[in-house]
């Protein structure tokens, strides 16, 4: 607890690292949602188990 308290005073005092730290995380966010949407495959047809032998 006293670590995060630490923590919370600090960025208290850096308005610009918390809004850049908020960023950050917004867009690492994003990103992952891009990646599942686009890339994952999510959403495309089951492939049947006995086409593949």
């Amino acid at each position: 607890m006293k670590f995060l308290e630490k923590v919370r005073c600090w960025l208290g005092k850096h308005p610009n690292a918390e809004a850049f730290l908020w960023f950050v995380f917004a867009a690492a966010c994003i990103a992952i949602l891009v990646w599942f949407l686009l890339f994952s495959g999510y959403g495309d047809p089951p492939e049947f188990v006995y086409e593949q032998f």
